[in-house]
């Protein structure tokens, strides 16, 4: 099964920013997931559209300037750029999860994608782009169409079979809450990777390596490696 760090370590250190990244690296991660937003042409890496909840900056992501996100904190770590991120975990031959957040990132993460690959030399099936907007992971596969894209569900995933044979997908990425054995074994037998996401109980960690899903996303990367023997 393989552990995904959500936004970096994030129970140990502020999410999604360099301290995540570096701590579960150093907790032997090796696989790790963010999210993106566009600020005036450059990827940061943060999780709400608002800037308000999780950092000491206030209003709309996609509205600031870049020297504003810049100047910013998330308790006291600054927020880092996809570039940043990637220059480290580039390193560390991980598999990393990037999840197409911000409504205005996709033509600019479009023109960042080969870079990364071609310039940090990042392999491609060590990327799987995902998204809640399933529209976003169309129009990038006609782009890059042997990447590994993922549609991700919130609640019951009632298009997920129409939904992942359209884009070709990699994996299908479904909230614990909404999740049944049913869903997995009929995934699975479409060749589809099973990944669940946030899974910080060990019980919830055990039963789902019971059912036998591919992945998990979680918050303490070490405690599920030591549960579920990986």
């Amino acid at each position: 099964m393989i552990i995904f760090a959500h936004r970096g370590a994030s129970g140990y250190a502020p999410e999604n920013t360099m301290a995540a990244m570096k701590k579960a690296i150093e907790l032997g991660a090796s696989a790790i997931e963010f999210d993106i937003h566009n600020v005036e042409g450059e990827l940061y890496v943060f999780h709400d559209r608002r800037l308000d909840k999780k950092s000491n900056g206030t209003g709309l992501i996609e509205e600031v300037s870049r020297s504003y996100v810049d100047s910013l904190r998330v308790d006291g770590e600054p927020i880092p750029t996809l570039w940043q991120v990637m220059s480290y975990l580039s390193k560390h031959n991980c598999l990393v999860n990037i999840e197409l957040k911000g409504m205005n990132c996709l033509e600019v993460f479009i023109d960042t994608y080969p870079k990364l690959i071609n310039q940090l030399n990042v392999p491609p099936e060590k990327l799987i782009i995902s998204s809640f907007h399933h529209g976003f992971l169309e129009k990038f596969r006609l782009h890059f169409p042997h990447a590994f894209v993922a549609p991700l569900f919130e609640g019951v995933a009632l298009d997920c079979q129409q939904t992942t044979s359209q884009l070709d997908a990699y994996s299908l990425h479904l909230s614990l809450s909404f999740l049944n054995q049913d869903m997995v074994t009929q995934a699975q037998s479409r060749g589809l990777k099973v990944f669940v996401y946030t899974v910080d109980k060990e019980s919830d960690m055990t039963q789902l390596q019971q059912m036998g899903v591919d992945g998990i996303f979680t918050n303490y990367p070490d405690r599920a490696a030591k549960v579920l023997q990986v």
